[in-house]
């Protein structure tokens, strides 16, 4: 179980997968035959360890290494189908290499750049999920920290960038924080 994950998580105050979306995605790879998925922000690993099963392998990235070493820990430990990669999801190269599905849940700021980045490494008629998209509902006008603001605006502009973006089909969710499905099109 990953219980002990999940609650060293939110021991340590680190933003987790909500239940719901979590559900929502293991139906989705069930459903759609995800054999491969690129994750975009690990964390410690809980939501790269809850979609991995001996079918189904996750590569993951994350950038802090504080967390990355904790994450090969928990990786580890429950003998996960997952590859870690220390690394900055904006510089790292993996080639030709191409996935099922792509999870973007890494710096909200950034979706924009890693949805461009990572969209060769679809599989046609593949997906790419985004979590995070409503920011816990907070507008611009809910607060006056700057970076805050900045983040808020950001993130809708990638939400207008996805509504338009003609070689996706993106379909919205309100499941946990807001979730985005972009289907690559044949």
């Amino acid at each position: 179980m990953l219980s002990l994950l999940k609650a060293h998580c939110i021991d340590n105050q680190i933003p987790i997968i909500t239940d719901e979306s979590l559900a929502f995605m293991k139906d989705f790879i069930q459903k759609n035959n995800v054999k491969s998925i690129l994750e975009i922000g690990t964390a410690y690993g809980y939501s790269a360890v809850s979609l991995a099963s001996d079918d189904v392998h996750v590569d993951t990235i994350e950038k802090d290494l504080v967390r990355a070493n904790e994450a090969k820990k928990w990786i580890e430990k429950y003998h996960a189908n997952v590859t870690l990669y220390m690394d900055d999801a904006l510089t790292k190269d993996f080639g030709d290499k191409v996935y099922d599905l792509i999870f973007i849940d890494g710096a909200k700021g950034q979706y924009l750049k890693f949805f461009l980045k990572y969209k060769k490494h679809l599989k046609k008629g593949g997906a790419i999920i985004c979590d995070n998209l409503y920011f816990h509902n907070l507008k611009e006008s809910d607060t006056r920290v700057r970076g805050t603001k900045h983040l808020i605006r950001k993130l809708g502009l990638f939400r207008s960038f996805l509504e338009t973006n003609v070689e996706f089909e993106t379909t919205f969710l309100e499941i946990g924080d807001g979730l985005s499905i972009s289907i690559l099109k044949d």
